[in-house]
């Protein structure tokens, strides 16, 4: 289990990893289970940008959510 705690401090990590990678959306905390198990989530345009994203930073789990293209309303 990974505490939200854990889970914030390994983020900036995440988010130095992934400046350059091509379609990420964005980059954020999401629950897995209960309320006291983190992960960190990457938000991507495709599942082609899955590929660049590491499975977990700083022993914290990373999962990946396609969501397509963002734009304003």
């Amino acid at each position: 289990m990974v505490t939200i705690d854990e889970a914030r401090a390994a983020k900036p990590a995440l988010r130095e990893a992934l400046q350059r990678v091509e379609g990420v959306r964005g980059v954020g905390l999401a629950r897995r289970g209960d309320e006291t198990d983190w992960v960190l989530q990457v938000n991507v345009v495709s599942l082609g940008a899955r590929k660049d994203v590491p499975p977990q930073v700083d022993g914290v789990p990373v999962q990946v959510q396609v969501v397509g293209a963002v734009s304003a309303l």
